[in-house]
């Protein structure tokens, strides 16, 4: 099952209605005098809206971000450099969040 994972915000406006929106989906947003309401007509906006949209992944060739990837592998001067930054900043890279 193909499925796709959106926020929607919720809001209670100041004349008491309620405001839903898709922050992924520009002009995606819904007002109805419920919460309930809110939700079930931007959900039913965003049915519509992505029934006819194709969803690709843009490969870049040449990307310049991996033209430095492995650049200072087996320096060095440079690994302990990195080692002090990391020491300064207090990092630890082999560490698990």
């Amino acid at each position: 099952m193909n499925t796709l994972s959106l926020h929607v915000l919720v809001e209670q406006a100041s004349e008491g209605h309620f405001i839903a929106s898709v922050p992924e989906l520009p002009d995606c947003a819904a007002e109805a005098s419920t919460r309930s309401d809110a939700l079930a007509a931007v959900q039913e906006q965003v049915r519509v809206r992505l029934a006819n949209i194709e969803v690709l992944t843009l490969e870049v060739a040449n990307n310049p971000w991996t033209d430095f990837i492995g650049m200072f592998e087996g320096d060095d001067e440079f690994a302990t450099l990195a080692q002090e930054l990391r020491t300064e900043r207090e990092l630890d890279i082999n560490s698990t969040v």
